[in-house]
This record gives C-alpha cells, structure tokens and sequence, in this order.
C-alpha cells in the first residue's frame, strides 16, 4: 500500500550503506508515496547508486546540493522540489540517512503512532509536512536571524547559477544568440538551402487543411504534417515563421537541454550530463544541417536522445505512469515523423529490435508488446493520412522534407559523423574517438547497447548515402543527406562515454584532463559556429515576380516549376505530384530550351492551357525569339531574369468548342492556334451557367485528372472526361444548364478526423496525472 509520505534520504558519501536503506524502504509494508533523495556533495560512488536507483524507479528524483548543505536545509529544498513536481508529495515526512536501518514495518508502526506535535527535523522522524512548513516560514525574532535568512537565499541563489544546468543552458544560448547576430539571422522569415519561405499562420492552416492543392499542375495529395505542428505551434507563439525561427537559430541550446534530461537515467553526475550534453548540442553536423535550412535534421536533433530514453522507460517500465510514458513517447515520435519521416522509422525498428534482443519477465514482456504496439499505432495515427503518401513514395523516406536539391554522397567522410566533408564538420569526429577510447579503457558490458546504436547509424547512413532516388515532386535523381543517421551515431558515442565507469588503465591526470576537454570544447564550438554561419539560411527576400500562375525555368539541373500564387513555401516540394504532372513539366522544361521554334511554341501552348499567365526564363534564353507572337517581355528580376507574358489564352477554366474537344480527346496538347473561350471561375470549386450550344462542346479545367475530382449538371452527377492527354474535361450537353465543379473533401476530412482523435487521445493520456491515495486518508 502507498501511504501519503515524503520519504527524504539525504546522502554524503553513502556508498556502503545507502543500498540497504534502498532496498529496505523497497521492503516497507507500507511505502511511501514519493521517495527524494538528496545528494550534499558525495565523492564516491552515490551519484551513480542514486541515478540507478532512479532508473529502477525505488526513487523519484536525485536532489544535488553543495558539501555545506545542512540536514535540514536538505529537507527542505527536498521539500519544495516535491510540491514543484507533484503539488501534494504527502502529508508526512520520513527522514532518513546513514544512521537509519528501517525495518520492513517501520513506516507502518511510525503511521499508527505518529506523534502529531513533533517538528524535531532529525533522521528518523516522521513529522507532519504542514508543521515543518510553518517551521520554516516561521518570522525571524531578530534582525540576526532575518540576516541569515538572507544569506540562505543569496546561497541558494549562487548554487542556482553554478549548477552544470543553469551554465550549459546559459553558454549554449549565448552561442546562439551571438551567432545569430554576427549572420544577421535574429529575427522570423528565414529561407535559404533546403527552406522555402514559411506562409503566415492563416496559409498554414488552409495549406494542411486543403483537399486539393495549386502545385505542379495541381494535386490531391496530403499535406506533410509539418504543417500541422507549424500551425499547432505557431497559434501559441506568434505565428509559424517563429516556430522556424526558433528550431534553427535556438536548436543548439534545445538539443543541450533535451540530451541532458534524457540522461537522467544514467548514473552518472550532473556535470558530467552537462558536457556530455553541451558536447552534443554542437554537434557539428546539426549545425551544418541548421545553416542549409534542414529542419528534418534540426528536429531530429534535438528529439532524438528524449525519444529514445522514452523507448527505454517503455521496455523496462511497469505500473501506474505507464500509459503516459507511451503516449508521450508516442507524440514525439509523431512530431519528429512530421519533419524527419526515416528518423520515426528508424527509432520504431530500434524499439523492436532492443524488445527482441533485451531479455524481459513474462509479465513485463506481455507489457513491451502492448506498448510497442500502442507507441507504433499511436505515433502513426497522429500523422493521417501522410504515412500513405510515405508508403507510395518512399523517396520521401530518402530525401526528408524541403526543397528539392541535389545531394553530394558522404563516403567515407559519414565515419567522422561528416555528411560532406567540410572542414567544419569534421571535428565531428571527436566524438568517434571519443567513444572508441572509452571502449578501449573501460570495456564494459552496459556499452553493448550504445556501440550497437551507433553501428546502426552508421549501417542506416551507408544505405540513405549509397541509394538515389528522383524527389517526390520530380527532378533530378540524387542521394540523401545523411545527417539524421549520424545524429544517431553521436548519440551512441555519447552514450558509450556517459556508461563509462572507473577506467581499467591508470587513470589520467587531472591536468592533461583539463587541457583535453578544452581543446574539445573549442574545436566544437568554432566548427560549430563555421557550420552553422556558412549556409545560404538568411532573411527572406521580397518576392520579385508577378503575381498569378508562372511556369519558372531552374537556371540549374532541376525541372520547371509551374507556381500559383506569390511563390514556392514550405511545404509544396513534400506534395506528390498528380498523374503525370512531373512527367509533363520535365517535357515542357526540355521543349522550351530547345532550339527549334516548333518545340518551343507547343510548350507555350501547353503551359497556356495549364492556365500559366507567365514563363520566367533565365537571362540567356531563347524562348523570347523563337515564341515570337506567343510571348512578350513583362520585365525583368533583379537576377537577370526574364519574365514573359503568355500571348495565349491561360485562364484556369476554358469553354472549347466541339471541334476543340474533339481534339482534346486525341491529342497531347493543343496547338498554338487553338482559342477556347475563358470561363471566371477559379479552381478547384466553382459553380458557372452554360448558356446553350452545340453538341459536345466541353470545359476544360487546367489541373491533373486525378480522382477526387465531380461534376453535377443541374444537380446531377455528370461523368468526367480527359483533356489534351492529361487534364479535367466536363462534357456539356446541348441545352443551357448549370454546371457544379469540385473536388471531393470527404476522404481528407474522414482521415483528419481520426488524425484529430488520435491527437487528442495521446495528448491528454500523455499529462502526468497523480497517482490515486491509498493508506491513511487526510
């Protein structure tokens, strides 16, 4: 039974009797509600008991205070963290140290005699909570006392900023901010590499909510989740070009604190966690990944040690906090599958292969397998209906999300945690040797994990380095960057030097020590900052193109872009395209960088039936020459860019006659020559009024035919035709009617549906809820 006790075991040097008092208040008959321990300075091997301890979850939390900490002050500060954390620890404190030995039915005994008066703050007392707490807020009867007082919260003021967590936290974000503003980056509207410019939260929204998309010709793919989590976040901070903001200039300090709470369960010190910690926030490769613009990189930085410390507690834990470990795990496994789509698959393959090769009880196997099921199952659900288009496209698994670019493979550079072979990012490599010297001194079996995590980067970059693939929205077949693997690979090294104990070797000296973490700790942060400030990420630039639908020609390798709208953003090169869409754009591209006019004015004209209002080629193009009577010069970029004007029809929704349509029917584009009729309307929902006209007459609409797409005549389902090869035909009938354009939302609004409850579920089963008395009633 839990009784409603704090229990407090306050440890200075406890190594040889702290494990009875631990295994003995495992013994109580009746056990107390939460157990702190505090730690006043020990320098054996208590940290590491009590950092065990807590992974095998006898205790709650690890307090760590300075040598001079008194007992009761230990109490105290116990005391205050438990209220911090649970708001009711228990009505009863239980004080124990090195001279206590409770026997199995202490606790009991002490609760059914307790003495109601008694606020003697010594070890072995159980005393009323509220009674200490008054103790403590008690007014000091002389200006002396009201001194000391003062001095204790200047003292605790001072442990405050010397503890490892407040300097690691405070040296990362001085790094990025200082960063930051010696490239000009403070600030929101980031773009750059692989980041196209961010929409406002209302776009956002509209984007990921959207059924059908103005992208490439038009699709009916689902959005990539990210924008879900832009827009989730962004309607609490200030809008989504902030979250952005945030995860790539603020990443370094977010990976630091991250990595430092999910070595919580190590038994390890404080300050080892922080270097450990600060060492990886400047990761080398993270940072070369947040100057190009790779938030998939940058997320997964910064979530992949909470993650995989939230699979662990999942294997090993039991009991009440159970499901909300799963579901918390499970949520961010989802939001890291939104950005870093092979990242979510690696972790779950993890997840698996530790549960088969962990050995586990009975009971507690059956409890790995539900909540491995429910932690794949849930992760899943929260990000409907995108692992569909994941399972249809899995380049996406390749390539991760932003623009699209083509790749450099890492070869053997991926061995120092290189995704290049950049100067910058090749200290990475201490890390590698890091972990290799601490195997070589130590060789310790509780490293066998770690060094296979690391293996498994490593094999799961060899595979995304050594496979090509053409992008989800089309261009040119590349490689992946392999710099999620390798974060992986970093967290393994880290891990494998955290696991060190006691070295077999003569130990180093402590000066040659000091030097050593120096010159680390500078070569990561100079790296770090080379990598980070080296990329094209800055502010985003002004738009300078004319407004409405454009065909861009790419003055590099990549294909055509056909743009609706101000311009790319985020989010469009993650949508797959419709039917042939990436095929005919690739053709386009080609026909308007030929030099025959007859290639070059069919692509105009095809572009125009696509409803592009404009082509913008680079300086050197001929397309003005060899179009001439089908385009005029608009103006030009500052880039030195030409924009023309499409002479022909280019309206979204055109009326063809039956001739045109039969045309239509037969050919793979129209010829120049072609005059439909413009129709206002917009797509892809619209409702016009056909007056009456001849038989087999058709509107046409300037989007992929894919399925989703209806049309109702005067209230009545009417079938759908194909035009020019590719695109949406309504055939008309002869007398006047009233034509219903659309594309269906009910798939996309079923599946955000359950995208939504699953959400919900997991958001509300993840909030820590306290835990139901027992024992003694208040």
């Amino acid at each position: 039974m839990s009784a409603p006790v704090l229990a407090v075991v306050v440890c200075r040097d406890g190594e040889s009797w702290l494990p009875g008092v631990l295994a003995a208040l495992g013994e109580q008959s009746e056990r107390p509600r939460r157990v702190l321990a505090v730690d006043t300075g020990s320098t054996d091997r208590t940290a590491e008991l009590l950092a065990q301890a807590r992974a095998d979850q006898i205790v709650d939390d690890v307090l760590t205070l300075p040598p001079d900490t008194s007992f009761a002050t230990a109490v105290a500060d116990a005391v205050a963290l438990g209220k911090r954390r649970w708001a009711d620890p228990g009505r009863w404190l239980w004080l124990l140290d090195g001279s206590s030995k409770p026997g199995p039915e202490q606790l009991a005994g002490l609760l059914a005699t307790p003495d109601p008066a008694s606020v003697d703050v010594e070890p072995g007392k159980l005393i009323r909570r509220a009674a200490f707490e008054r103790l403590e807020r008690r007014p000091s009867p002389s200006p002396r006392e009201n001194a000391r007082g003062g001095v204790l919260s200047r003292g605790r003021l001072l442990r405050l900023l010397s503890s490892p967590l407040f300097v690691l936290l405070a040296s990362l974000l001085a790094f990025a901010l200082i960063n930051a503003l010696l490239t000009g980056r403070l600030g929101t509207g980031l773009a750059g590499g692989r980041l196209l410019p961010v929409a406002d939260l209302a776009t956002t929204w509209r984007d990921y909510l959207a059924a059908w998309h103005p992208v490439g010709g038009g699709t009916g793919s689902p959005a990539s989740p990210s924008l879900l989590v832009l827009a989730l976040l962004g309607s609490v901070l200030g809008g989504p070009s902030v979250v952005v903001s945030v995860l790539l200039l603020f990443g370094v300090p977010l990976a630091g604190l991250s990595a430092y709470f999910a070595a919580r369960a190590l038994p390890v010190r404080p300050l080892r966690r922080a270097i450990a910690a600060g060492a990886y926030a400047l990761l080398p490769v993270a940072s070369l990944s947040a100057g190009q613009g790779r938030l998939d990189v940058v997320v997964a930085h910064v979530l992949v040690p909470p993650l995989l410390a939230g699979i662990a507690a999942v294997l090993r834990r039991s009991g009440r906090q159970w499901l909300g470990t799963v579901c918390l795990t499970a949520l961010g496994l989802a939001v890291l599958g939104a950005f870093a789509p092979l990242m979510h698959l690696a972790l779950i393959v993890l997840a698996l292969l530790a549960h088969v090769l962990l050995p586990g009880e009975n009971a507690r196997s059956r409890q790995r397998v539900v909540g491995l099921a429910a932690l794949v199952l849930l992760s899943v659900a929260c990000l409907l209906p995108w692992p569909v288009v994941v399972l249809q496209n899995p380049q996406v698994l390749l390539h991760g999300l932003g623009a699209r670019a083509v790749e450099q493979p890492a070869g053997a550079w991926m061995f120092a945690l290189s995704p290049d072979g950049s100067a910058a990012s090749l200290t990475g490599v201490l890390f590698v040797l890091a972990a290799a010297v601490t195997l070589a001194i130590t060789r310790d079996k509780r490293m066998l994990p770690a060094a296979g995590l690391v293996i498994f980067g490593w094999l799961l970059a060899a595979a995304v380095d050594g496979s090509a693939a053409e992008p989800v929205a089309g261009g040119v077949a590349t490689v992946g960057w392999t710099g999620g693997p390798l974060v992986l690979v970093a967290v393994g090294c880290g891990w494998i030097v955290l696991q060190a104990g006691r070295p077999k070797t003569p130990e180093v000296p402590r000066v040659a020590g000091i030097v050593a973490l120096s010159v680390v700790v500078i070569g990561l942060v100079t790296s770090s900052a080379i990598a980070l400030a080296g990329g094209p990420l800055g502010a985003q630039r002004p738009l300078a193109a004319p407004a409405g639908t454009r065909l861009v020609l790419d003055p590099g390798p990549q294909p055509a872009r056909l743009i609706t709208g101000p311009g790319p953003r985020f989010g469009d090169d993650d949508l797959a395209p419709a039917g042939s869409a990436a095929d005919w754009l690739r053709q386009v591209d080609d026909d308007l960088q030929s030099t025959d006019p007859g290639p070059v004015r069919e692509a105009l004209a095809a572009v125009a039936a696509r409803g592009a209002e404009f082509v913008v080629v680079p300086a050197g193009s001929r397309v003005p020459e060899l179009g001439r009577g089908l385009v005029t010069e608009h103006e030009r970029l500052p880039d030195g860019s030409r924009v023309l004007r499409v002479l022909l029809l280019s309206s979204p929704v055109k009326l063809v006659g039956p001739d045109l349509a039969r045309q239509a029917q037969t050919e793979p584009e129209p010829a120049p020559e072609a005059r439909p009729l413009a129709v206002a309307a917009q797509l892809p929902n619209f409702t016009v009024r056909v007056s009456e006209g001849g038989a087999g007459r058709a509107l046409v609409l300037g989007a992929e035919n894919e399925p989703g797409w209806y049309a109702r005549v005067d209230g009545m389902a009417f079938p759908l035709a194909t035009a020019w090869g590719h695109q949406v035909a309504i055939p008309l009938p002869e007398q006047a009617a009233e034509v219903q354009v659309g594309f269906t939302e009910l798939p996309r609004t079923a599946l955000l549906c359950v995208q939504a409850a699953a959400i919900l579920f997991t958001l509300v089963a993840a909030i820590p809820g306290r835990r139901r008395k027992t024992g003694l009633q208040p």
